[in-house]
């Protein structure tokens, strides 16, 4: 069955804090009685929100994003507020090769003064911000309510029984289009806009992308041929979110510090950072929750590369990485250890 990674309620404006409570107090009361509990509910709010509601979220169980500005125009002050909160995101715009230096020392000093778990909570776009449910990329462009997905499982389990992708494919299809029309009326019924579903594939753990990318490849991960089995899948994902409502990037996502399979191929060897930054151009976010070993030197050569797929892409591109320095692995207290990948 499929799980709702994240409810996300997304405000254009926020006149006070009432309207947030109501509005999150209705969704999930109303996505649990479907028999869809969300798995975490969070908040995508414009930067001139009241500080009463970024007070209210900085001490609650939701997830929240609360910054979004161009690396240029930082705001360190109001970021690291944000970013104080355990439970604060923010998103930072990088739109040219000019500010690839200043975001990789701006990740540097945040993770120096708060330590560790913000490179988890600071995401970095690549060309355009991205209207989508999914952390830390989330930005607010309209008000209403967007869901992210957990069902690489079911992904999985649909491509092994049915062995043809022709018959896997209707079936996930089958599966969204059933999910999409109960959130359509569920939204509706309590007088939020309904915005979609990103269908990018994600990992949680054991629940990975990796067979399923081995899957369609024919061979094992990261292998010559991989490339193909991520480029087989994110096709698969366009076009499935073409059947339902649909907002962010629908693709494959590759975060190593949340898939089981990448943190073993890391701690082998035979998962490197090459390998990640060359499959950015085929897929969404080939650079996710990779503890790098080093500060802000690899931190910048990582941008550039990215910054070069998103040239040839042309399609907005995250990422989120861990300044590891001179560990050989990272905790952090909502993922486990982490390992640091080779270069």
């Amino acid at each position: 069955m499929l799980i709702i990674r994240a409810l996300t309620l997304t405000y254009d404006e926020v006149r006070d804090l009432s309207d947030v409570r109501k509005d999150l107090e209705l969704s999930e009361k109303a996505l649990v009685s479907t028999g869809f509990t969300p798995w975490t509910v969070r908040v995508t709010l414009p930067d001139d929100v009241p500080q009463e509601v970024v007070k209210y979220l900085c001490g609650s169980k939701y997830l929240f994003s609360a910054y979004h500005a161009s690396v240029g125009d930082v705001s360190r002050e109001s970021l690291r507020k944000i970013l104080g909160c355990g439970n604060g995101f923010a998103t930072l715009l990088i739109t040219n090769s000019a500010e690839v230096r200043e975001a990789a020392e701006l990740l540097v000093s945040m993770v120096s003064e708060l330590g560790v778990d913000v490179s988890t909570r600071l995401g970095f776009t690549i060309g355009d911000y991205v209207e989508t449910p999914y952390y830390p990329l989330s930005t607010p462009k309209r008000y209403g309510a967007s869901i992210a997905l957990r069902y690489a499982n079911d992904f999985l389990t649909s491509l092994k029984t049915q062995g043809d992708l022709k018959k896997a494919y209707d079936e996930i299809s089958k599966s969204l289009k059933r999910l999409d029309n109960i959130l359509s009326s569920v939204f509706k019924n309590i007088e939020i806009p309904y915005l979609g579903i990103d269908a990018s594939l994600s990992p949680w753990m054991d629940e990975s992308v990796v067979p399923i990318i081995e899957f369609l490849s024919g061979v094992a991960f990261p292998s010559a041929g991989s490339a193909w089995g991520v480029r087989r899948l994110n096709a698969m994902l366009q076009e499935l979110s073409k059947e339902i409502k649909s907002l962010g990037f629908n693709e494959v996502m590759l975060p190593v510090g949340e898939d089981n399979n990448l943190m073993r191929l890391v701690r082998e060897g035979s998962l490197k950072l090459p390998h990640l930054t060359f499959l950015t151009a085929y897929c969404l976010v080939g650079v996710d929750m990779v503890a790098l070993p080093g500060g802000a030197e690899v931190v910048e050569q990582v941008l550039k590369d990215v910054l070069a797929a998103y040239e040839v892409k042309k399609k907005p591109i995250g990422v989120r990485v861990i300044p590891a320095f001179n560990s050989r692995e990272v905790h952090i207290a909502r993922f486990g250890t982490i390992p640091v990948i080779s270069t």
